[in-house]
């Protein structure tokens, strides 16, 4: 989260993720076309770096037991513009588990999630000044239990209820083609919800319940109420304290999803093309104080309300996922009680544009961050700088070295960095790497 404070000194993910990447790149890939490494076998595709564990996971999985664990860092430099050229990393380690207890206690309808995670590195969008952050990845240093709940699917599965511990930002103002950037609000969700509801993100899950609600297949109406926790890192550190603090945050969202079926049966035969989309429409809400910094004046309530829009517009022929997909996403909240008031993002991406090469993926997006006027004239007021807006874009293409290795170079650009017309327009270039064991 581009809001939330890291230690910025430390640089150690670039050297630690250069050295693991020159071993995957030279190493790996002749394991790869081994049959039997890890004991796995032809017949099953290579989905891990670690293989199948002697046909364990491939058991535990037809019980509905899924482990997954991977390892994903970004490495980013500016070398101009900024409030300083330099660089950094940041990294996460992350392991999940799922069951469906449908499978493994004929219990149907009931599901069970943890996710627990170590991160690390330093946050290059706080040395350059930037609002929206180079990377999505980046929050603050720890070892957690970032969420864990139970679900139980009702009336033939139009019915959900799910409690436990989980951030607000994973399902609500998510971005849907988060994974095709690196860019903090297009590559996870949008960058202001902690800062002016304290929506949980991730890696601080906190205590939170939701309903969800589909009247039709296409449709589906949900909302959750979340421990507002305003220092979630260190009201609960470790992710076991269960920990409530400040206000409840409560969100809300109705979807309409269109063609969904391809995200059913992705590559399946099929007699037509399939153009999968959807449209969100949403809020968020927290009814404690909110202090302005400018008028030194305390207000009760806040919220931001939020629309995003995905949707296939190309695809070269049926039963196919390559093609050209657009996504869009908009918010706002009071400009009286929220600096940066107004986001907008937009993006395309183009899946599979080079032959036979169907997981590799180019993406272009751009953000725009917005600071309320009142919030820069008050600030020019008390001798800070006049503030109006961010711009920024983003190019990259992913590489799908295997089926387990994701490659993805990037270049990003900022216009008038952290909204000030008077800091220099900073070029960032980098790449992300992402293991699945």
């Amino acid at each position: 989260m581009a809001n939330t404070k890291s230690h910025s000194g430390q640089t150690h993910p670039i050297r630690i993720t250069l050295l693991g990447l020159i071993f995957l790149i030279r190493v790996i890939p002749g394991f790869a076309q081994s049959d039997n490494y890890s004991g796995e076998s032809a017949a099953r595709p290579r989905q891990y770096l670690l293989g199948d564990w002697g046909g364990r996971r491939t058991a535990l999985d037809s019980r509905g037991v899924d482990f997954d664990f991977n390892h994903v860092a970004d490495l980013q430099a500016n070398p101009v513009g900024g409030k300083q050229q330099t660089r950094a990393g940041w990294a996460r380690i992350r392991g999940t588990v799922d069951i469906d207890f449908g499978r493994l206690a004929e219990i149907n309808g009931l599901t069970f999630h943890a996710t627990g995670l170590w991160q690390y590195g330093a946050n290059l969008g706080e040395k350059i000044g930037t609002l929206a952050n180079p990377s999505a990845l980046v929050s603050v240093h720890s070892t957690r239990l970032d969420s864990w709940w139970f679900q139980q699917g009702l009336s033939h599965y139009r019915l959900f209820i799910k409690a436990g511990q989980f951030a607000g930002q994973d399902f609500y103002g998510v971005q849907q083609f988060g994974a095709s950037y690196l860019t903090e609000p297009l590559g996870y969700a949008l960058g202001n919800l902690f800062s002016n509801t304290y929506e949980s993100f991730r890696s601080a899950g906190t205590p939170a319940a939701e309903i969800r609600f589909f009247p039709l297949s296409s449709f589906y109406i949900k909302s959750a109420v979340l421990a507002g926790n305003r220092d979630p890192f260190t009201q609960d550190p470790t992710g076991f304290g269960f920990t409530i603090r400040n206000t409840p945050v409560f969100v809300y969202e109705a979807g309409y999803l269109v063609d969904e079926s391809e995200t059913e049966a992705p590559n399946s035969a099929s007699p037509r093309k399939i153009y999968p989309g959807s449209c969100k429409l949403g809020g968020a809400y927290n009814g404690g104080k909110f202090h302005n910094p400018i008028t030194s004046q305390d207000s009760n309530g806040n919220y931001l309300i939020y629309l995003m829009a995905n949707q296939a517009v190309y695809r070269p022929f049926p039963g196919s996922n390559r093609g050209l997909d657009l996504d869009f996403a908009l918010d706002w909240s009071p400009t009286d009680l929220n600096q940066e008031y107004e986001q907008i993002t937009g993006g395309l991406r183009y899946n599979g544009i080079i032959p036979h090469r169907d997981q590799d993926g180019l993406a272009f997006g751009v953000v725009y961050s917005k600071i309320s006027d009142q919030f820069s004239s008050g600030g020019t007021r008390i001798g800070l700088p006049s503030l109006g807006s961010e711009k920024a874009i983003e190019l990259n293409y992913s590489i799908q070295v295997s089926r387990c290795i994701l490659l993805q170079p990037a270049f990003q650009y900022y216009i008038d960095v952290g909204a000030n017309s008077h800091v220099p327009d900073a070029a960032v270039l980098g790449f992300r790497t992402k293991v699945t064991f």
